[in-house]
């Protein structure tokens, strides 16, 4: 056997780990949740074994439980794992073209993001504004939920339950005078996105910067990523939001499309 070769041998497993495993793949052809005691059943393991290994799973949240209905489903971080290691690349893919055009009619830096738990973002690509002066991101650089229009437009699309989920964690942090610090605010907030097709931040995150994004669906009508354009207040001001909120929501229905999202 090759130095570089590691033979796996049945007496090598963790049973907890395996029991672990075991849980997510259940959980994750259930999408509608189990409870404890179906997961229990389903899987025939021990109550006990059962409850410290799903315990776990939610203390570290990639597992996360429904209080009212005792439904335990895999978390927005499970998720955004799953499309971070099967889909990040085919998505940047399929959008570089159109956030290349969108930077072409707009001029602005246009960013594309996705959502990893319940705190943060992650930007998974960029295309730099053809003005001179301009917002540079570095690919992989984290960005606040309340405060950006990545998480805001995501958050405003999930389903409510896991919406909710994702708020109850969230710690509003005030980063500028504009920043929302309030939960009951920033629930209205997404309402208006939901109701606009589009988000705004107007420099809520960096005083002077404002940026307008929108939703990108997969093919099951779940928001997946965000499209977003970030520029100088000068060169966005408040009374463009509108008008180009509904060009950068064009150009990410585009990206939609091309995920297998079908209008209703």
């Amino acid at each position: 056997m090759s130095k570089d070769t590691i033979e796996v041998k049945p007496n090598y497993n963790v049973p907890n780990l395996e029991r672990g495993l075991l849980i997510i793949e259940l959980l994750a052809n259930h999408t509608q949740g189990l409870t404890m005691a179906e997961i229990v059943d389903a899987l025939e393991v021990s109550k006990t074994s059962a409850f410290r290994i799903i315990n776990t799973l939610i203390s570290k949240n990639y597992l996360q439980k429904n209080e009212t209905t005792k439904k335990i489903t895999l978390s927005r971080k499970m998720v955004t794992l799953g499309i971070s290691s099967m889909n990040e690349q085919s998505i940047v893919e399929l959008s570089i073209d159109v956030m290349r055009a969108l930077r072409d009619e707009l001029k602005e830096s246009v960013m594309l993001g996705v959502i990893l738990g319940s705190k943060k973002g992650t930007i998974l690509e960029q295309v730099s504004s053809s003005y001179p002066v301009k917002l540079f991101v570095e690919r992989g650089t984290q960005f606040n939920l309340h405060s950006s229009v990545g998480g805001k437009t995501i958050l405003a699309y999930l389903p409510d339950e896991e919406a909710d989920t994702i708020i109850k964690q969230m710690n509003l942090a005030q980063y500028t005078k504009n920043t929302i610090t309030s939960k009951i605010a920033f629930r209205e907030q997404l309402k208006e996105v939901k109701e606009n097709g589009y988000a705004i931040d107007n420099g809520e995150d960096i005083q002077g910067i404002h940026c307008i994004g929108a939703p990108v669906f997969n093919e099951y009508g779940y928001p997946v990523a965000s499209l977003w354009i970030t520029a100088p207040h000068g060169r966005l001001p408040h009374e463009e939001f509108d008008e180009k909120g509904r060009i950068v929501a064009r150009y990410a229905q585009e990206i939609s499309a091309k995920l297998g999202y079908v209008e209703a």
